[in-house]
């Protein structure tokens, strides 16, 4: 992208601060993870960490995250994900609900499209020891680490359904200008459906 993506801005708002301001209303405790420029973030007042394992990718990220996390079962999100809203959250949050119900999966990971979207998924605080194994080798394929979790798949298309998001928009993230561009185009066409 040539910058921060989680600085870009989107309808004046860096697309960090939206995320954190969706999970705000879903959770007691945000964390940001994998900051390598915690200043950058820390107008936001939110607990920043630091990657154990520095230049990891986010499977660094994610165990950041999930180490510092004192909850059996945690959300994670990408800073790239700026359509991730409180009603995704909600319902991967109604989801752990029922997991916690039952000896039940380690991970509940959405899968848009066929594309599995674990960087927009929760997470037992127990998958620690197995995401540290995978760091301490140099793997750092997130989907092969997810591959060995005892995980749920969710079907993207039930979670549209029961948010009334748009199935594209839920696991779209920005990794080049013209994603940006998409992103800003979508914001401009719902604010214009919306006036």
């Amino acid at each position: 992208m040539g910058s921060n993506k989680a600085l870009l801005p989107l309808q004046g708002i860096p697309v960090i601060e939206r995320l954190v301001r969706e999970l705000d209303t879903v959770v007691g405790r945000v964390i940001i993870a994998g900051g390598n420029q915690p200043e950058a973030y820390s107008y936001l007042g939110k607990e920043i960490f630091s990657d154990v394992y520095p230049g990891s990718g986010p499977l660094a990220g994610l165990h950041a995250g999930l180490t510092a996390a004192e909850t059996p079962w945690s959300l994670a999100v990408a800073c790239d994900m700026p359509f991730a809203s409180r009603e995704v959250f909600e319902w991967l949050v109604e989801r752990v609900r029922t997991a916690e119900k039952s000896s039940g999966p380690e991970a509940i990971i959405p899968v848009v499209q066929g594309r599995v979207q674990p960087l927009l998924a929760a997470y037992r605080r127990n998958v620690l020891p197995g995401l540290e194994k995978e760091l301490q080798a140099g793997s750092l394929k997130m989907t092969r680490w997810t591959e060995g979790l005892h995980a749920e798949y969710a079907d993207g298309a039930e979670i549209a359904a029961a948010t009334g998001l748009p199935l594209e928009q839920i696991p779209f993230n920005m990794n080049r200008p013209d994603d940006y561009r998409q992103a800003l185009d979508w914001l401009d066409r719902d604010h214009k459906g919306n006036a």
